[in-house]
């Protein structure tokens, strides 16, 4: 049996960083051992973070003792892999060597240009992968020199036929393997190859393909139309999640539902979810969702589970967002994010600037209409402009001045110099700080009402007063909840003295900080004691929507209260106020 070795390098160790793609191929690998007539191989499944040196896991794959070495390659470890292929090409000239996943399926030529892998599988790679090793078992070893460039020569000339199979120096055979069967891939969930009990979650992989065109995703370009695996495989997967959950005690685990329109179909969304209320407890779930496929059924059934939602916005401007081949309407779009914010569901939104016809104006109305639908977060990238892709084959009818090397991201636009771009860059990290780090949601345009400032403005003074202090905005990066919330309150101070608003200060802290609290002992499972300057029962309430008017009609009355995590959610309880 001959020794197969994936090595998966995540951006950083969490329950979302799990080797999908290579334990999926693995399965299939498994699933075919019973064929006798057919090279039997041995997977096994090496991690590491991309960050590590590249002497470290050539190290850890090579102690595997591998005849074949597969990576999974994707924009932030492209690099990675080719220094690990180098070294790994350097110390055995025959071992086999080809990597999967985006990066080359988009476009495998960067990575087979230095010549250290033998081939690069483009699409889906489960049967592609396993037609190439049984082409490559029968090419003898080529012992060195000579002898290597004629296994080379060799090895191209058993797999040049293989659709989905790109060789170095050839292009006539980089097409796209065909879209798999999925009725007949097994489960590496199911065949034990990831245990989500130990991971702390899973990727539950519902769907491939993908029936829109983004101009800046390779997904629709790739592969259009839907496919789904098997209900009898999906409720298996369930079912094996949830004894996880069960095995994991007080810890919930968390699974990541990698189907991109999971909604597109709403009678089947709305089967799934009452299956996971039934079966998936003890689970937090995270979807991504498309807003106008939304209703106030499916809102609630989201809200019945413990789940957060992600959303592609992308921009608020039509114009653009046709630009990139997506459509919206504004008003519809807020009508559906209400029915969420209706039903109390958690969700979150996605912004991209730099986008093709965008500008600095137009990203700005889409922060503030984003912030205006109240998401529990914001999530604001640049653009990338990825290989394979509409907007890379465009991009100099659009004028976008990207990085061609990884993550390719967009430097320039004739709507967004680079100084805009910058300055959209601490715009972006001025939200993610003050807005979803600090869980801002429940006050913040309550807070910023009594300025009327729109929140692009607002967020934007708040991110050049980070970058004026020392260290700046990247000292900000390991702060705790707390530490957050003192800035919040010290920038919103300096704000409400600017505007000479000081006499609502009092109530402003006291939303703040219990907020901050509640949040905490929520997300964290902190205790905390406040001092408060009103009532809870009355800062806190409607009243004080209004700021301004509230403190004109209320009376101080210091309290002292304790947010404690409890079972069902947090709990307050009075204490005796400190004189």
């Amino acid at each position: 049996m001959k020794r197969i070795t994936f090595l998966a390098l995540h951006v950083e160790d969490s329950p979302e960083a799990q080797p999908l793609g290579a334990a999926s191929v693995a399965a299939a690998l498994l699933a075919r051992d019973g064929d006798r007539d057919r090279p039997a191989w041995e997977p096994r499944l090496v991690e590491g973070l991309a960050s590590e040196k590249a002497e470290v896991l050539a190290a850890r794959v090579l102690a595997t003792r591998p005849e074949a070495v597969g990576f999974s390659a994707y924009a932030w470890n492209r690099r990675r892999v080719a220094e690990v292929a180098a070294l790994l090409r350097a110390g055995d000239p025959d071992l086999l060597l080809f990597a999967g996943g985006p990066e080359p399926t988009a476009d495998p030529g960067p990575l087979l240009a230095a010549g250290d892998l033998d081939f690069a599988i483009r699409g889906e790679g489960e049967s592609a992968t396993i037609r190439a090793l049984e082409a490559a078992a029968k090419v003898p070893p080529g012992a060195g020199g000579t002898g290597a460039a004629v296994r080379a020569r060799a090895l191209g000339d058993a797999l040049a036929d293989i659709q989905g199979v790109a060789l170095p120096g050839r292009t006539d055979a980089s097409r796209r393997a065909p879209a798999e069967d999925l009725s007949s891939l097994p489960s590496p969930w199911l065949a034990g190859l990831l245990d989500p009990a130990k991971r702390g979650g899973a990727l539950w992989e519902l769907t491939r393909g993908c029936p829109f065109r983004c101009a800046y995703c390779y997904e629709g370009k790739g592969e259009t139309g839907l496919r789904r695996f098997p209900r009898a495989r999906v409720e298996a997967e369930l079912e094996l999640f949830a004894k996880a959950a069960g095995a994991c005690g007080a810890e919930i685990p968390q699974v990541f539902v990698l189907d991109p329109t999971f909604n597109a179909d709403r009678a089947r969304a709305k089967e799934l979810l009452a299956l996971i209320e039934r079966r998936g407890a003890g689970i937090h779930w995270k979807f991504e969702v498309r807003a106008e496929f939304l209703d106030r059924e499916l809102a609630r059934r989201f809200a019945s589970i413990d789940c957060s939602l992600q959303i592609g916005l992308q921009s608020a401007e039509p114009e653009v967002s046709a630009k990139v081949g997506r459509k919206l309407d504004p008003a519809d779009f807020s009508r559906r994010i209400g029915y969420l914010n209706e039903a109390g569901a958690v969700f979150g939104l996605d912004l991209i600037y730099g986008l093709p016809g965008d500008d600095p104006a137009g990203f700005g109305r889409s922060v503030d209409f984003a912030l205006g639908l109240m998401p529990n977060h914001l999530d604001v990238f640049p653009l990338a402009v990825l290989p394979g892709t509409e907007l890379a084959e465009r991009a100099g009818e659009y004028g976008l001045a990207a990085d061609p090397e990884p993550p390719y991201l967009v430097a320039s636009t004739p709507g967004f110099p680079a100084e805009a771009m910058a300055r959209a860059g601490r715009l972006a990290a001025a939200c993610d700080l003050f807005y979803s780090r600090g869980r801002a949601v429940a006050w913040f345009l309550q807070a910023l009402k009594p300025l009327k400032a729109r929140p692009s403005v607002f967020l934007a003074r708040f991110g050049e007063s980070l970058v004026a202090t020392p260290g700046g905005a990247s000292a900000a990066a390991g702060l705790s909840g707390t530490d957050i919330e003192g800035l919040q309150l010290a920038f919103l101070e300096g704000e409400y003295r600017a505007r000479g608003a000081e006499r609502l200060l009092p109530a402003l802290r006291d939303i703040v900080r219990f907020n901050g609290a509640w949040g905490r002992a929520l997300a964290e499972g902190a205790r905390s004691e406040l001092d408060l300057a009103y009532d809870p029962d009355e800062v806190l309430g409607p009243a004080a929507l209004d700021l301004a008017a509230f403190v004109r009609a209320a009376r101080p009355r210091a309290t002292r209260i304790a947010v404690t995590p409890g079972p069902g959610g947090p709990k307050v309880e009075r204490r005796r106020a400190r004189r």
